[in-house]
């Protein structure tokens, strides 16, 4: 039997800011485990060990007998990556389908208040839930020679453990009574249609975005000149202050708006790049044909294309009005959770953006040019 394939799913960034730690307690895990099973396990650390993609997914589409087990790191960043979600999303149905939910082990590394939000607001989030996380919360911090630590490990390693002993249980002994079929991907022509359905409510989502972004610009323009004019006759601190707790009292409702249009942009995003992926998979066959999939496809690349164009518009505007409220927000302790609120938005369309931009960079690679211009 194969060694078994793990696959630890973090944001470098929270890696490197805990200074190596996350990637340190998978290879933990790992060493533990083996010790435990006295077998083997293949940790894919880093997207760079492997063509993160249909490699990885691959590992776990196959028979029961090459288990995979997927161990997401959660924190608010984790839930604000879009290949993070990708991969959450991608591996919560597999599992689901080959009965094997208990290969997910989820590790709450961070708190945050999206994780008891009830009904949560985000649907990733809900689907989460349902998992028995581990609290890494307060070990983050812990020695990793302290025996609390290790015994945290080890308490990790023999889960894995008795989850994989399960997983060949159900392989060996019963796998042509319960083994469901892996539904086939969506015909072509489907995976086009979804995809555009999407399109609108997601172009509706960015207006509604841009639209906020103007009033905040307008509020901001507001008390600026307000601070401007006060400061010119001498009132001092006291009226300063009044004008920043005001702003921010003016600035709560759209930043709370931008971050939940922040995440309905993340979630449309999802659906959209799921049926893209499979378009991208299907391309080089299709553009060797001169077929009404080929012409579909064609036509949805160009509302890729024009949508990429407007979300860097959009990112770009939204980044300036941030780092223009940024030093208002050191002088008042009031605009800074509004700030947060608003950033919110802006951290989940970074992350979207760079998604949407990889789709062209796929598409240029595919040598899928733009429609040419009539006339």
């Amino acid at each position: 039997m194969s060694s078994a394939k793990g696959f630890l799913s973090y944001v470098h960034a929270d890696d490197a800011a805990e200074s190596g730690r996350i990637a340190q307690l998978a290879r933990d895990v790992v060493a533990q485990y083996e010790m435990i099973t006295g077998e083997q396990i293949d940790l894919f650390l880093d997207r760079d060990e492997i063509s993160w993609g249909d490699d990885w997914r691959s590992k776990i589409d196959g028979t029961l007998a090459d288990v995979a087990f997927f161990i997401p790191v959660l924190t608010r960043r984790y839930f604000r990556s879009q290949e993070c979600r990708r991969e959450l999303d991608f591996f919560i149905k597999k599992a689901r389908v080959l009965g094997l939910t208990e290969l997910i082990l989820p590790i709450l590394y961070i708190d945050f208040p999206e994780l008891r939000e009830e009904p949560p607001t985000d649907e990733l989030i809900a689907r989460t839930r349902a998992f028995q996380w581990v609290d890494w919360t307060d070990l983050r911090f812990a020695a990793t020679t302290s025996p609390e630590y290790r015994k945290a490990v080890a308490r990790l390693a023999q889960r894995l453990a008795e989850a994989a002993t399960a997983a060949e249980t159900v392989d060996s002994s019963d796998a042509a009574a319960r083994q469901e079929p892996i539904p086939s991907a969506p015909g072509f022509v489907d995976v086009v249609a979804k995809a555009e359905e999407v399109m609108p409510m997601w172009t509706e989502t960015v207006r509604r975005i841009t639209a906020e972004i103007l009033r905040i610009e307008e509020l901001a323009t507001t008390a600026g000149e307000e601070i401007q004019a006060s400061d010119a006759r001498g009132q001092g601190s006291a009226a300063r202050n009044a004008i920043f707790n005001r702003f921010a009292q003016e600035l709560k409702p759209p930043a709370e708006q931008i971050a939940r249009l922040g995440n309905e942009f993340a979630a449309q995003l999802h659906t959209v790049d799921l049926g893209m992926q499979a378009i991208l998979a299907r391309m080089p066959g299709e553009l060797r044909q001169k077929s009404a999939s080929a012409e579909d496809a064609r036509n949805f690349f160009d509302l890729v294309r024009q949508m990429a164009s407007g979300s860097a518009e959009g990112l770009g505007a939204l980044k300036e009005l941030v780092s223009t409220i940024e030093p208002v927000e050191r002088e008042s302790r009031n605009l800074r959770p509004v700030l947060r609120e608003l950033r919110k938005g802006l951290t989940l369309m970074v992350d979207g953006d760079e998604v949407i931009q990889n789709w062209v960079k796929q598409m240029d690679a595919l040598q899928v040019p733009p429609r040419p211009n009539d006339g």
